[in-house]
């Protein structure tokens, strides 16, 4: 397995645990009523920390268990991976920030109660985390297909 197949796997397990854990913390403070704007701003940032730190694990460990030939530059094969991966991604995110959209307008239409009666801050906070889960499962997707794609081609 190639230093980028790694990075990739390890990217997306860890991509997958940390936003995983989050979303479902989130979904338990607003089924629980508990959910603050405070308390999601320090559970993101907590989980932005983790995930760099979790990364950071994940290059070195990939980095010390191959050969450094395998860190050389991207040949052709791994820059076509590279490729077909992001723009998968890029679909991906397009999509589900389009739908999220509209979803965070309809909602806080319907459920102005949810942060203390103040539409626009539960819309913000709606908004918010709808781009940050786009941005999760796009990037889960772009590991995903590289995974795949290294497997397939090479």
């Amino acid at each position: 397995m190639s230093f980028k197949e790694k990075l990739s796997w390890s990217a997306l397990v860890v991509t997958v645990v940390v936003w995983g854990f989050y979303f479902v913390r989130l979904a338990q403070m607003a089924a629980d009523g508990t959910l603050t704007a405070d308390g999601s701003r320090w559970m993101l940032f907590a989980c932005v920390v983790a995930l760099v730190i979790s990364h950071a694990i994940g290059a070195i460990v990939a980095a010390r268990s191959g050969p450094d030939a395998d860190m050389a530059v991207q040949d052709e094969r791994e820059q076509a991976i590279a490729l077909k991966a992001s723009n998968a991604a890029f679909l991906i995110i397009g999509l589900l920030l389009g739908g999220l959209s509209g979803f965070a307008y309809m909602y806080s239409v319907k459920h102005p109660d949810l942060l203390a009666g103040e539409p626009l801050s539960t819309a913000a906070l709606i908004a918010v985390n709808g781009v940050v889960l786009a941005l999760a499962v796009a990037e889960a997707v772009r590991h995903l297909v590289s995974v795949v794609l290294s497997r397939r081609i090479g």
